[in-house]
């Protein structure tokens, strides 16, 4: 039966049995904090209901998509800001034919996706699974960041690379923005 609802991915114990209901759910909280015209404080609060760990004056844009499956291997530190239609990935699930080649589901546990604080992602940027953007670091519009991100390091581009090292100096604090 679950074979034909899902393919041949592994389906985790969050949408099995009576966890069912309470994983639907919190993909309509993801519906309705991607599509529904929020303050980006409510899509933040929003995001904390369905698992996500979310801080403290995080901006999330319309349209930015966190890890639907997983939402709880994602964190965004204080500060942080996600610009609109940004992707944030938490997990992977292969099809069980590349278990062998790719990892199984136990070898990719524990797997977390952390935004820390005062970063910024660009639009339409892509965060995959398992990568850390360090403090303050920029992620430049549409790219696609497959390696952690050192602090204080602008990046961008398909992957994303770096194109600017910056330092504490160049970054105003709280009390001075």
């Amino acid at each position: 039966m679950l074979e034909k609802l899902w393919g041949n991915i592994p389906v985790s114990p969050e949408t099995q049995g009576v966890r069912v209901a309470g994983a639907v759910g919190k993909r309509w909280l993801h519906v309705a904090a991607r599509y529904a015209p929020l303050p980006p404080a409510a899509r933040a609060s929003l995001h904390r209901r369905r698992g996500v760990q979310v801080g403290k004056r995080v901006f999330i844009g319309t349209e930015v998509f966190i890890d639907d499956a997983v939402p709880s291997s994602v964190t965004l530190e204080d500060d942080v800001t996600v610009i609109a239609q940004t992707t944030i990935l938490g997990h992977t699930y292969y099809p069980l034919h590349f278990h062998r080649l790719l990892g199984d589901e136990e070898t990719r546990t524990g797997l977390r996706t952390t935004i820390r604080r005062g970063a910024y992602l660009g639009l339409r940027s892509t965060i995959l699974a398992g990568v850390t953007v360090g403090e303050f670091a920029i992620v430049g519009a549409g790219s696609l960041v497959t390696a952690d991100v050192a602090p204080y390091t602008m990046v961008a581009g398909i992957p994303a690379r770096v194109v600017r090292e910056f330092g504490p100096d160049d970054v105003a604090t709280s009390a001075e923005a």
